[in-house]
């Protein structure tokens, strides 16, 4: 059980970033956005918030880290920020999806390396929304980029489903992602998009979902829910 002191729950609830125990909150910086449409989600403030802390606390040291993530989706761009950080970790990364894990968010969280949910969190896939604005030839380059993009996110799903269901394909995946195909969090893990249900919340400190502790996920390898090695001092 973690032990914290006032100056800590502070910092936790003022920034939602804890260093002293590894600890991320990732949701909305803003409740309401200019344009009255309720959360931020995915944008430019979450991806500079979490990327800052991501090289903090790879600089500090290899330990483990735990980012809690309530995430509606958004910008995909500022959503590839965060999983390029993520996988660019040196620390094995624990995700923990409360709530919702909706379009990016469900993207965000196939870059952690043991992905769990909370037991009434809900998952979301589609190919998402462009709104694209400009010139002609504007329009039209960037309509050229928008198929490159939606390949991308069909491999990161393949990635990590197919280790779950090793007949899974990528047009049955494309398939899922042409509408809103939503899951629950027994779906979700029969499905592969994450690893196992939280039960309690020191699940992340004592199961691990890869072969070695703290070690960085990769395709070969098969997920599960491992007790945790106690590691000396």
């Amino acid at each position: 059980m973690m032990t914290y002191i006032r100056d800590d729950i502070d910092k936790w609830f003022d920034y939602s970033y804890l260093s002293s125990q590894r600890l991320i909150y990732l949701g909305s910086h803003d409740s309401e956005t200019e344009s009255g449409e309720g959360e931020s989600g995915t944008d430019c403030q979450m991806a500079e918030f979490l990327l800052k802390a991501m090289l903090h606390l790879n600089n500090l040291s290899s330990k483990p880290i735990f980012i809690h993530m309530n995430n509606l989706g958004g910008s995909w761009d500022h959503g590839m920020c965060i999983y390029d950080a993520i996988r660019a970790s040196t620390s094995h990364v624990y995700g923990i999806c409360w709530g919702h894990a909706f379009s990016m968010g469900s993207i965000i969280i196939q870059a952690c390396d043991s992905r769990i949910i909370a037991p009434h969190c809900t998952v979301m896939i589609h190919d998402g929304f462009e709104n694209i604005n400009g010139t002609c030839k504007a329009v039209e380059a960037w309509a050229k980029n928008i198929p490159k993009l939606r390949q991308r996110m069909y491999e990161i799903y393949f990635e990590r489903i197919r280790s779950a269901k090793p007949r899974i394909t990528m047009k049955k995946i494309e398939a899922l992602c042409s509408h809103d195909t939503i899951f629950t969090a027994n779906e979700a893990t029969s499905y592969g998009l994450v690893d196992w249900i939280l039960e309690t919340l020191q699940d992340p400190y004592r199961y691990y979902a890869t072969n070695t502790q703290n070690a960085k996920w990769q395709p070969a390898m098969k997920l599960g829910k491992h007790e945790v090695e106690e590691e000396d001092e």
